[in-house]
């Protein structure tokens, strides 16, 4: 592969959620190849914090607020965008929240707000972004989903239902995209070291976890950065429509034996 299919000078990338966590470590990488990103995010102080360290370091980096459940808020976004009269050639939509709750206990309002922030918003921020790479005839869509959008599992029932939604979404858009040479593929993090696990994951939750990683642990917000600057590259160019666990083999496992027994 070329030299210049690994690097993003002279491309934006929009990221939401990425003041923090997963999308804080996305960025991190792209700045590091060049690109100029724009940070998404809700938390106006974490943003503006998160910007500025960034730009004392160099790094074309630059927050713009929104929320992402919010139609008229993302509607001004696109709006700010277009206003700088710059291309977008990759949007890394991270911003999402979580819920571990048993079916029956899940309230209508605990169901609608996990929905709205990670489904709508999936269905929202897309739009926009794509009105903006489709006069320039490219792009690449980085969506998140989840293994609980792929398996099920305690407690998941608004989470995983919002997950699995943005995996049917993001194959649809897929084929919609395709003729303007805009790609989208979708990540599915496993159990990952964030804030947001770190407030999902009871002692209980981790040890099921853990017994069914083949690796034995959590993984790295750098392990998800990683994979997600992949498929930003212009040399993934025939890599459309993927579901793309990042878990440590728990997706693919079964039953596991204890090899000292």
């Amino acid at each position: 592969m070329k030299q210049k299919n690994l690097l993003l000078d002279g491309q934006t990338a929009v990221v939401t959620g990425g003041a923090s966590g997963i999308g804080l470590a996305t960025v991190k990488m792209l700045s590091s190849v060049g690109a100029h990103v724009i940070v998404v995010d809700i938390n106006k102080e974490l943003g503006h914090k998160v910007s500025e360290k960034f730009q004392l370091e160099s790094k074309k980096v630059e927050y713009i607020y929104c929320d992402v459940g919010s139609e008229s808020s993302t509607s001004e976004l696109g709006g700010k965008l277009l206003g700088k009269k710059k291309s977008i050639e990759i949007l890394m939509h991270f911003a999402g929240i979580g819920l571990e709750k048993k079916f029956v206990n899940t309230s209508l309002d605990d169901w609608n707000k996990i929905i709205s922030v990670n489904l709508t918003g999936s269905f929202l921020i897309t739009k926009e972004i794509t009105k903006l790479m489709i006069p320039n005839n490219y792009g690449r869509i980085i969506t998140m989903s989840s293994v609980a959008g792929l398996r099920g599992g305690t407690g998941r029932a608004a989470y995983g239902a919002s997950k699995g939604g943005v995996i049917a979404l993001s194959k649809v858009l897929s084929i919609e995209l395709s003729p303007f040479n805009i790609t989208v593929n979708t990540l599915c993090p496993g159990a990952i070291e964030t804030e947001l696990v770190k407030n999902m994951h009871d002692k209980e939750t981790r040890r099921a976890f853990l017994q069914n990683i083949p690796q034995k642990r959590y993984g790295f917000p750098e392990e998800v950065a990683s994979a997600a600057l992949f498929f930003t590259l212009p040399g993934s160019s025939y890599i459309n429509g993927t579901v793309f666990p990042i878990d440590g083999g728990f997706n693919s496992s079964g039953i596991i034996k204890n090899e000292a027994s």
